[in-house]
């Protein structure tokens, strides 16, 4: 990067903490303790609380739905029980070793929302129902008796489960996924992982240009999903809004658009408790690596998916969590607060 503002920038991006994602059995075994282990040392020298933020994410059959972000594992017996003895039972080794310090996990994104609309639509998402309800269970029985752990199911997006339908039938999906990983607790939910969609857009209402989605905003889907998922009975319902990519409207020109959008700007800055009138709203933070690419715009390679060939997609992109500089530029370019 030549730009002298552009290196400002990215300057003052280090100052911010961003999620750490162990999106593969290898990738957990070279960060996880190395991660825990440099935030202890942080809280020890400074006398405060160091918080670490991990996505665990390698859910057999992952990302049922997209081709970009499959995962290592398949949606089969064996891949199941590797999920749990190589992935989740080390993870909770770990973080029973290192209880010193807080933890927060953001679950699986994707995973849950999949079940929420694509189960009819999407036969690789009906094979990998059972191994997405188990695995979750699992973890939530491992990690959700942890005192020092807080743990996020992802809920998707505004324009995945805004609708009134979806939010409803998302309310008892949820509420059983969560009884069945008793006596675990979950504090809560993420949203707009790895996504776009503005915290705030008054521009848009519940109309035909947002399909009737009475949720056209982050916002409003927060408040939505608090009152029906405390209708349907689950009791820990807090957010943590995934900022890194939301700032800026992209050019995309349908709100379903998730892959590479140009026009991409950095978001509200991390914080505890952002918004006064929400509280429980836990945090905006950068869950998202901005700069990580989304998927490949290669129609040549395996994990091709047609979404990142769309109009709106940068390219030429590379793989899903490669660097793609281009979009880490534009995002800093757009970023709203400026940075």
């Amino acid at each position: 990067m030549s730009d002298s503002s552009l290196i400002a920038k990215a300057e003052k991006m280090k100052t911010y903490s961003n999620a750490i994602w162990l999106d593969t059995i290898k990738n957990m075994q070279s960060w996880l303790e190395t991660n825990l282990k440099g935030a202890l040392a942080q809280q020890q020298s400074s006398g405060k609380n160091v918080l670490t933020v991990f996505v665990v994410y390698d859910l057999p059959g992952r990302d049922c739905h997209a081709l970009a972000s499959n995962g290592e594992l398949l949606a089969n017996d064996g891949d199941l029980a590797r999920y749990k003895s190589e992935y989740i039972d080390v993870i909770e080794e770990k973080l029973t070793y290192y209880k010193s310090q807080p933890v927060v996990l953001i679950i699986e994104p994707d995973s849950l929302a999949n079940l929420v609309t694509n189960l009819d639509s999407t036969p690789a998402c009906r094979d990998s129902e059972k191994y997405y309800l188990d695995g979750h269970a699992y973890l939530i029985q491992k990690f959700g008796v942890l005192p020092h752990v807080a743990m996020y199911l992802d809920i998707g997006h505004a324009f995945w489960l805004g609708w009134d339908d979806n939010r409803e039938k998302a309310a008892k999906v949820y509420s059983k996924v969560i009884s069945s990983g008793s006596p675990g607790k979950v504090r809560g939910f993420t949203d707009n992982v790895a996504n776009y969609t503005p915290w705030e857009d008054p521009t848009l209402s519940r109309g035909p240009d947002t399909e009737w989605n009475p949720c056209p905003d982050e916002k409003r889907y927060l408040e939505a999903m608090h009152k029906d998922f405390k209708a349907a009975g689950i009791s820990s319902v807090y957010f943590v809004c995934d900022t890194s990519r939301n700032g800026h409207k992209t050019d995309r020109k349908h709100p379903g658009e998730w892959c590479n959008q140009t026009g991409v700007g950095i978001g509200a800055r991390p914080q505890a408790s952002p918004i006064s009138s929400m509280e429980y709203l836990d945090a905006f933070y950068w869950i998202k690596p901005l700069g990580e690419s989304d998927g490949t715009s290669d129609t040549t390679a395996v994990r091709y998916d047609g979404y990142c060939g769309h109009e709106t997609a940068m390219k030429p992109a590379p793989e899903a969590g490669q660097w793609f500089q281009k979009h880490f530029e534009q995002g800093l370019k757009n970023a709203n607060p400026p940075l």
